[in-house]
């Protein structure tokens, strides 16, 4: 008998923001000016810098494909580019509670992203060789919380 294949992760940190309005390009383009987000782990602390953003897809089934790009600062001084592609299943019961302004928690939607991080600080490289995956923690009501994750 084989074993059951299994996929171990480690909690890197915490991405904490704050969403805006959103600029409607199209009906299936919103484009986020990301003003106010930071990191928060032991290992890693930044801010965000501009140009930061959050450039949405909405597919046919109403679905929203992130890509993400955001520039930070540690708070030791050195730069740190986050990029991410994702996935956040949306559908008609979803929208209406964002569009109320309630907080949903992660459980209870699938909103997931691989983040890459890229800095030419030795003492944050070990975060240009790593592969990462983001948990929404909580989404809506002007603020975001992601878990991100190592993969091991």
């Amino acid at each position: 008998m084989s074993e059951q294949p299994t996929l171990e992760t480690r909690w890197l940190m915490s991405l904490r923001g704050s969403i805006p309005q959103p600029a409607v390009v199209s009906p299936t383009l919103m484009v986020f000016n990301v003003d106010d987000a930071s990191i928060e782990s032991p290992r890693v602390k930044a801010k965000i810098l501009k140009p930061s953003g959050d450039w949405i897809r909405i597919q046919p089934n109403g679905n929203w494909k992130l890509d993400v790009r955001l520039l930070m600062e540690t708070d030791d001084g050195a730069p740190l580019y986050i990029h991410y592609n994702g996935v956040f299943r949306m559908n008609e019961q979803l929208g209406a509670r964002l569009a109320s302004g309630e907080v949903i928690p992660g459980s209870d939607m699938y909103f997931r992203s691989a983040p890459y991080f890229e800095t030419s600080s030795a003492k944050y490289g070990w975060l240009n060789d790593i592969l990462a995956v983001g948990k929404m923690r909580s989404f809506g009501g002007g603020s975001v919380i992601y878990d991100i994750f190592e993969v091991l």
